[in-house]
């Protein structure tokens, strides 16, 4: 069951790869790997070497050895050294046991069977095609041996995951761990009826009389927007009971996830345009000038963490695959309850006849900020793209660009020690800000950010200013060099 559009969502949905249609498979799935390298991509590396491990914990080293081999296929990858090493491991665990095995048994090549013995077992090999034979009567020996011999059927029968969704109706004055228990207990005893079903029971304050304490099938999607606490449970996979204390902070935190995800994809599609491919690593959007694409990770704000994992395990940070489709899919955060976040890059809109900037993401407003413009109508107009971002800007003339800079080309927006000509048109052409906003804003314009200067309107209606934006810096920063010794040369 495909919930996207739904608040709150199980564990299942959080990570359903899209497949054709209305198939989708799903992380929990046994057979997951598999899927991925049969229906998404051959050559997938994570998939090829998962399923090595498989192999390797069944004991079948062949097929561990051939997996491994395949991930090796693809450089650069991150499980490239990991299988390489497996590969080395099994290599010398299958030359010990040889070599164990020839010591314990020395003369084993000397009690093969002898010359006679192969002739006997040869002789009695054609006694019982013969006999074969007569058993059939006139019918040809190849149809004798085709009725006799069951054929191996070649079938793949995978099980897709079911959700059954439940509403338990709870007392307002049930303590969390009673709630815990009682989550517990009926997951476990709805499990032994759908061994197979993946379990959701969503918990609801009830002043009903009549329904407090129990558990009811879910017949209406709306009531889960007023559950305060969900078990997950689909023993199939995972014999552990997952219960979940809603955020009450969830509405809050949404705009700034989403900023978060699409300040790091906006980066991520930029250096895609730039290199042709993603980068394997997010460090590479850390570097220093002229490849800061960006200056920090984002806290991913549920969870106050920006750890980047390979896939989803719901402990906090982000989820980077750099091999995905597109950045939606490339980069999102690694927390229960977010949900789907689309891509909207992170844009600067400027408003020429009301002097003001926009930083935008989607439909969320950063900040507005007052501005100045070129003289005589010198700034340009039309959609540029953040080329450069620098800290300290040098120019021909000491402090002529302010405290930071994000260059357009022949223009930038730059800072400026002259704070009255904001939001006048005193500039050679360039679109200055006080010291303060530029700062402000440097850090949540990545490069590559389209820059929409227009002369009278606005691109689009903007919902209010998001809030605590902050919130989204870590504490410690990376260090990089985005100070330049080069002299810019924009118009100013």
């Amino acid at each position: 069951m495909i919930r996207r559009s739904q608040r709150f969502r199980n564990h299942l949905d959080d990570n359903l790869i899209h497949l054709h249609k209305n198939l989708f498979i799903s992380p929990s799935d046994p057979q997951y790997y598999e899927k991925v390298i049969r229906y998404i991509d051959a050559n997938s590396p994570e998939a090829h070497y998962k399923i090595g491990q498989k192999f390797q914990l069944k004991g079948n080293l062949k097929r561990a050895i051939f997996h491994y081999k395949e991930v090796l296929r693809t450089y650069p990858s991150p499980f490239y050294s990991a299988a390489n090493r497996a590969i080395h491991e099994l290599d010398q665990q299958q030359a010990e046991h040889a070599a164990s095995m020839q010591k314990a048994f020395p003369e084993a090549e000397k009690r093969l069977l002898p010359p006679f013995m192969k002739t006997m077992l040869i002789v009695l090999f054609v006694l019982n095609l013969m006999l074969v034979f007569l058993f059939v009567g006139d019918a040809p020996i190849y149809k004798a041996i085709s009725k006799m011999k069951v054929w191996g059927v070649g079938s793949d029968v995978t099980y897709e995951t079911m959700d059954v969704p439940f509403i338990m109706y709870l007392d307002p004055d049930t303590k969390n761990e009673d709630i815990e228990t009682a989550l517990h207990k009926q997951a476990l005893e709805l499990a032994k009826e759908m061994p197979n079903a993946s379990i959701l029971i969503y918990g609801i304050v009830s002043q009903d009389n009549v329904n407090k304490g129990k558990t009811m099938l879910l017949t209406n999607d709306e009531l889960t927007k007023s559950a305060i606490v969900i078990a997950q449970y689909h023993p199939a996979t995972d014999r552990t009971v997952r219960i979940r204390f809603l955020d009450s902070e969830f509405e809050k935190h949404q705009p700034l996830s989403a900023i978060g995800a699409n300040l790091v994809r906006t980066a991520l599609e930029s250096y895609r345009k730039d290199y042709g491919i993603a980068p394997a690593n997010l460090n590479a959007l850390l570097q220093d000038y002229p490849n800061n694409y960006l200056s920090f990770i984002p806290l991913e704000v549920v969870t106050s963490s920006n750890d980047i994992s390979t896939e989803f395990n719901g402990r906090g940070g982000w989820v980077y695959n750099f091999d995905a489709a597109d950045v939606e899919q490339m980069f999102y955060a690694n927390a229960a309850g977010v949900g789907r976040v689309p891509y909207e890059p992170v844009h600067i809109e400027i408003n020429k006849a009301e002097h003001q900037l926009k930083l935008v993401s989607g439909s969320y407003l950063l900040w507005v900020k007052d501005i100045g413009l070129g003289a005589n109508g010198s700034t340009p107009q039309g959609d540029f793209r953040v080329m450069d971002r620098v800290q300290q800007p040098k120019g021909k003339h000491a402090q002529v660009y302010g405290e930071a800079g994000l260059g357009l080309g022949a223009i930038a927006l730059h800072g400026t020690f002259d704070e009255s000509s904001i939001g006048t048109d005193q500039s050679l052409g360039c679109i200055r800000l006080t010291n303060p906003d530029v700062q402000q804003l440097f850090h949540f314009v990545p490069k590559g950010t389209v820059v929409q200067i227009n002369p009278t309107k606005w691109a689009a209606v903007h919902n209010d200013q998001v809030k605590d934006t902050l919130l989204l810096i870590p504490n410690k920063l990376p260090s990089l060099d985005e100070s330049p010794e080069q002299l810019f040369h924009w118009l100013g």
